[in-house]
């Protein structure tokens, strides 16, 4: 029996196409991981966690709270002085803020410096970012400090149960009495002794990943479509069939290799979801409770993290095979190769609508959480704690799950092994309906190239799919100007163009206005350097001056521009949207649309030159005068034109995006105002350089193009083009993602980024 079943399992897991497919899913579970963790104006990135990780890896639990406790009342206070600043233009703006420093004694003087500097920054790379992430980390070590009186809060609800006399008061037999019974009798092993505070979004971005529950399912279809429906394809159960113990063992060993698929494939994908966060956001220490984390603080199971994750992903597993086996019991019972794969879809679909339409608190909630999605979600399982109330009976949610995981194992089984038995439907019926469309027949070599590679090969569904991937990630980007950018702003677009005398003068009194309130300044601190007023009242006198002098790292910036118009006779610009549009600001934007772009020239032009090798078309072609020739330079001139075109895309996405919030004028003005590009050693319109950024983004799309192109014509395979160029030009690019600077010389990222400063 275990030959036979190792003969399943290598007959399927042994194809190239079986695993190409797996390499791909595991490549596209990767870049969802990646996609869905990109940071934003308010989500800061997953190193931000690693640095955290780092730096309280060898804090005891009280260094630990004194840490965060610090990083709070700082960011808290950087708020303050933010909130303080952005009330100065309002009319009430004065009273407000005189009234929120008199309530906060102290706060703004103290936090203003630092604001000023801006080394409040110790994990991202803006405040918004920044305060997000503190408050997590805060909310966090807070919760995990409680769970001490988490546990005390429990019994004392027991306590008050018994008190009440006789139950005079309640009845006995009622379900939240039962349910409280319940909960002290489940939590009464557990303590507070070993709790250890720990980040937990590596350990829940590794389990709490729905993408990866489905390409875990559609891998196990795969499997199921190899071991059921392609031998009834092929009529090999006929043979099967008339050997000895041919029936029996036969579907045995099937069953028992989908169970082995199940839990290795399992284990495969919910591995590399760690390895992925663990580099990215940080590794923590496994053999902690798994109360130390936040929100797993209402677990009832005494299981450290490694348990926790060991169970999580066997659950899944056990439940991905009781659908699987339903499922193969289904292919076998039908004669057709579609419809048990349509039934399957369309189960998995109700059940993720039941899961997401019906509110936790409805009392239809016992459907939502035992179907198939409530049941993956294994955090609700061995993380949480959920009774369910049934005939007055507080019945877990794990044991009910698990019932129903046996059921459907059992269930489907039983039902595969009677099918089989009964061997009525054993081929596969061939439809006789033609869906092809009718040939139009033309004399246009370029014309058919076109065609084969976005209809016959599929790329016109995959240039969508990445085109919305890039419009998404550009498009749905939204600039916050900071305080300091709107000022800089406001008085750039005054002082744009040529210089004027009233451009002069705004100027001088900007300079002025600053001048007085460093002198003012100066004066109360010298006032209370030398007693004659009190440092409070000094703090208070000087708030109205601060309030000024915060911008002047910004008016800087003009300065800068109106010494260099008065040098060489320049023109004013406001510069933001082109360092944003260049990359020069926010690069991380760019190399997430560089490979997005990069894995979607790798699959349109995979099968460009190979496809002609399938059916051996080569030989035809070579056959005639210039045949392949002109072939190949039609092949070109269409990766070519679908190349610029796909390479245009995220730029225009990326301008449109930038000028919401940073208006891109002077397009005809001279490169050189542009701060950045004073000393550029040629001059053109800024419109030209635009062109030229462009031009080179385009090229680095044309080299990757050419070499899938290469390899698509060497390897004369797809698949093996597909991981030749993941391999070359995809995975480099992910490593400089994940933080390895190094493999920028590996990677044409750099020249896609080139900004010619």
């Amino acid at each position: 029996m275990l030959q036979l079943v190792n003969f399943e399992l290598r007959k399927i897991w042994g194809k190239r196409s079986f695993i190409f497919i797996t390499c791909l899913l595991l490549i596209i579970n990767v870049f969802f991981m990646w996609y869905a963790n990109l940071e934003n104006d308010n989500k800061p990135s997953l190193s931000a966690y690693k640095i955290f990780q780092t730096k309280i890896s060898k804090m005891s639990e009280n260094e630990k709270m004194e840490y965060v406790n610090n990083l709070k009342k700082d960011i808290d206070g950087i708020s303050f002085v933010i909130e303080i600043l952005n009330m100065r233009n309002s009319e009430m703006g004065v009273f407000f803020t005189e009234q929120q420093i008199n309530e906060n004694p102290g706060v703004f003087e103290t936090y203003y410096k630092i604001y000023e500097s801006g080394n409040y920054l110790h994990f991202t790379h803006s405040f918004e970012q920044e305060k997000a992430f503190i408050n997590e980390m805060y909310d966090e070590i807070v919760k995990v400090s409680n769970y001490n009186s988490y546990l005390e809060n429990i019994k004392n609800n027991k306590s008050k149960l018994d008190g009440i006399s006789i139950f005079s008061n309640q009845d006995e037999n009622s379900y939240s009495s039962r349910s409280i019974e319940k909960s002290a009798k489940d939590y009464n092993s557990l303590n507070a002794n070993g709790i250890t505070f720990t980040p937990s979004k590596t350990i829940v971005s590794t389990t709490e990943n729905i993408w990866t529950d489905v390409l875990l399912i559609l891998i196990t279809f795969l499997f199921i479509g190899n071991l059921i429906s392609e031998e009834k394809e092929k009529k090999l159960f006929n043979i099967t069939r008339s050997t000895k113990y041919g029936i029996e063992h036969s579907i045995i060993a099937k069953i028992l290799a989908l169970f082995v698929h199940c839990i290795v494939f399992s284990f495969i994908f919910f591995l590399i979801n760690y390895l992925f966060f663990g580099i990215s956001s940080g590794w923590c220490n496994l053999t902690i409770k798994l109360q130390s984390l936040a929100p797993y603080m209402e677990s009832n199971f005494s299981i450290n993290i490694l348990e926790y994750l060991i169970i999580s992903i066997l659950t899944k597993g056990m439940l991905i095979f009781g659908i699987s086996t339903i499922l193969t019991a289904i292919c076998i019972a039908l004669d057709s190769i579609i419809l048990p794969y349509m039934f399957g879809i369309f189960f998995l679909a109700i059940s993720w609508l039941l899961y997401n339409l019906i509110p936790a608190v409805s009392s239809l909630n016992i459907i939502k959480y035992l179907n198939i999605f409530g049941i993956l979600k294994t955090e609700n399982l061995y993380g949480s704690y959920l009774n369910f109330n049934l005939f007055n009976y507080p019945i877990a949610q794990t044991l009910l799950a698990w019932f129903i995981i046996i059921i459907a194992i059992i269930i489907g089984t039983v039902l595969c092994y009677i099918f089989f038995l009964r061997g009525k439907s054993l081929e596969i019926r061939k439809s006789t309906k033609n869906f092809a469309l009718k040939f139009h027949p033309h004399t246009s070599l370029l014309r058919h190239e076109f065609y084969k590679t976005i209809i016959t090969n599929k790329g016109i569904i995959i240039i969508l799919i990445f085109s919305v991937l890039i419009c998404c990630n550009e498009l749905k980007r939204t600039y916050t100007p900071s305080v300091q950018e709107q000022y800089y702003k406001n008085i750039m677009l005054k002082l744009e163009r040529e210089q004027t005398d009233e451009k002069i003068k705004l100027i001088e009194t900007e300079k002025a206005r600053y001048s007085e309130a460093f002198s003012k300044i100066k004066e109360i601190d010298q006032c209370v350097d030398s007693g004659k007023i009190n440092p409070i009242t000094g703090d208070m006198m000087k708030i109205e001056w601060y309030r000024i002098t915060a911008f002047y790292p910004t008016f800087e910036r003009v300065l800068e521009q109106y010494n260099f118009v008065n040098e060489d006779n320049r023109n004013y610009i406001y510069d933001t949207g082109y360092l944003y549009l260049f990359g020069i600001m926010g690069n991380n934007e760019v190399l997430n649309d560089f490979i997005l772009l990069t894995l979607g020239l790798i699959f349109v032009f995979s099968n460009i030159m190979s496809m002609e090798n399938q059916n051996k078309a080569w030989n035809l072609f070579s056959a005639t005068k210039k045949g392949k020739k002109e072939i190949i330079k039609s092949k070109v001139k269409t990766s070519i034109i679908l190349t610029v075109a796909f390479c245009i895309l995220p730029f225009i996405c990326r301008f449109i995006s930038v000028s919401k919030a940073f208006p891109i004028n002077g397009l005809f003005l001279s490169t050189r105002d542009i701060p950045i590009y004073h000393n550029l050693f040629f001059g053109m319109p800024i419109i030209g350089l635009i062109l030229l950024k462009l031009f080179l983004q385009v090229c680095t799309g044309l080299i990757i193009s050419s070499i899938i192109f290469t390899f698509s014509g060497w390897r004369k395979s797809n698949i093996q083009t597909i991981f030749f160029g993941i391999l070359i030009l995809g995975i480099p690019v992910l490593l400089i993602l994940l933080g390895f600077d190094f493999m920028k010389c590996f990677s044409l990222y750099p020249i896609y980024l080139y900004s010619f400063t």
